[in-house]
């Protein structure tokens, strides 16, 4: 847990008030990673800018489409959790995530403040994201929650997915979901007793919804993929009017 900081360590530590962080968040001075409505930070990141080295640079994925705007997308999924009351993330083909997750539980939260947690519910979504290639539509995270996932296309191509999730398909059986506490608190050295208070957060679908819930995500990727359509469109008009009016 040390080697997470919240946004008034950053601050401490650098000695700069709470707008200069997100500054250095939008210029990419520095790095860090949304758990609901909070910024969390690695101390080697902070560290890493205590002693002027700069910034590692990612390559773009070329999986991730150049025409989505996020903007967009990151209302309809908020929408969507806020309709639904149920957790939703989009990310690319990868399973990279593109926006931030619209109302993720108490208990995802939690696991995710550990490093490792984190990193296991990262390669959980890189996981769903590679099987949902193949076609398939339900899957269970590292921690035992389920999740849907509905591809959004470009040019007939999956180039991302809307992921429902963090909920129980239906009630766990009790010994099982006992030892995937268990596991849970030993490998990612979370508090037994926390990981069990924080479970009563998640959700269990009831069975009289599933045929519902099971739509919902389809026509929110439905959503989204209309929008990168229309975007191309638009772009491919833009780049036409361009073309004719260029002067030789």
């Amino acid at each position: 847990m040390d080697d997470i900081l919240t946004a008034r360590q950053v601050q401490n530590i650098l000695k700069v008030d709470r707008i200069t962080i997100y500054r250095m968040l939008q210029d990419g001075r520095l790095k860090g990673i949304k758990v609901g409505a909070q910024w969390r930070f690695m101390r080697q990141e902070v560290q890493r800018l205590l002693n002027g080295e700069a910034p590692e640079v990612e390559p773009p994925s070329p999986e991730t489409t150049p025409n989505l705007p996020i903007h967009c997308v990151q209302t309809i999924q908020d929408l969507f959790s806020a309709v639904s009351q149920i957790s939703a993330l989009v990310v690319d083909s990868t399973g990279e995530p593109l926006t931030q997750p619209s109302i993720p539980c108490a208990f995802c939260q939690l696991v995710q403040q550990n490093p490792g947690g984190l990193e296991a519910c990262r390669a959980s979504w890189r996981e769903i994201a590679r099987l949902a290639l193949t076609g398939r539509k339900f899957f269970t995270c590292h921690a035992g929650l389920q999740y849907m996932a509905a591809p959004f296309m470009d040019d007939e191509k999956p180039v991302g997915f809307f992921l429902a999730g963090e909920f129980y398909w239906q009630t766990p059986d009790a010994a099982e979901d006992a030892g995937r506490l268990q596991r849970l608190a030993q490998t990612h050295r979370i508090p037994l007793e926390k990981l069990q208070q924080e479970k009563r957060s998640i959700p269990v679908i009831e069975p009289s919804m599933h045929t519902r819930v099971e739509a919902w995500p389809f026509t929110a990727a439905r959503a989204i993929q209309g929008i990168l359509q229309e975007r191309t469109r638009y772009m491919t008009r833009l780049q036409q009017i361009a073309t004719l009016t260029q002067i030789p």
